[in-house]
């Protein structure tokens, strides 16, 4: 297992598990049991590698190995993965340079910017005049979006699509719902 995990730059420990769950299996072993990988075992640890380096998990991977999927279906399924954590990283970037600008409290004067800046920019967008509505509607969505069914869901959602589960937003929509609610 030394060399196949050199030559890919795995560990041994996951050519192990490779090997161990079906995804790379050994060609053979030598006479004192250790485990042998030919060629083509060594290009599947390098074509596992590169998937799961993508974010594909190893469901996906091994569908691709056994060509119950096509690689391009898995690249596909998996395409977008990317820009929903930009934007999730980009909404939590927004939020913590609005938090260190303004303080750390929603309820603060200095924090009130932020919700007033988030609901032009919804009443902008949407062509909705920038009132009470708007605002309970925004409070709303984003009391829903923070709830603790959708946090259950999109790992769930993720799992099911054999993707990485993106990092919640539950924290930036906590703290501008209650920016919101101290906004009046």
């Amino acid at each position: 297992m030394g060399a196949p995990a050199r030559r890919t730059g795995l560990t041994v420990k996951t050519v192990r598990y490779y090997s161990d769950t079906g995804l790379v299996p050994s060609t053979d072993r030598t006479s004192a049991g250790y485990r042998r990988y030919g060629a083509e075992a060594v290009a599947r640890l390098e074509l596992v590698r590169t998937l799961r380096e993508l974010g594909i998990g190893l469901e996906a991977a091994r569908r691709a190995l056994e060509r119950e999927a096509s690689l391009a279906a898995v690249a596909r399924a998996h395409a977008d993965a990317p820009d929903l954590r930009i934007r999730t990283l980009r909404q939590r970037r927004a939020v913590l340079r609005a938090v260190a600008e303004r303080g750390t409290d929603p309820g603060t004067p200095a924090a009130a910017t932020a919700p007033a800046a988030l609901t032009a920019r919804y009443a902008e967008v949407s062509g909705r005049p920038d009132d009470a509505a708007l605002r309970g509607w925004i409070l709303r969505r984003l009391e829903v979006a923070a709830g603790p069914r959708v946090e259950r869901y999109r790992p769930l959602l993720a799992r099911i699509n054999g993707r990485p589960a993106p990092p919640g937003p539950a924290p930036v929509f906590g703290w501008f719902t209650a920016a919101l609610r101290a906004a009046g």
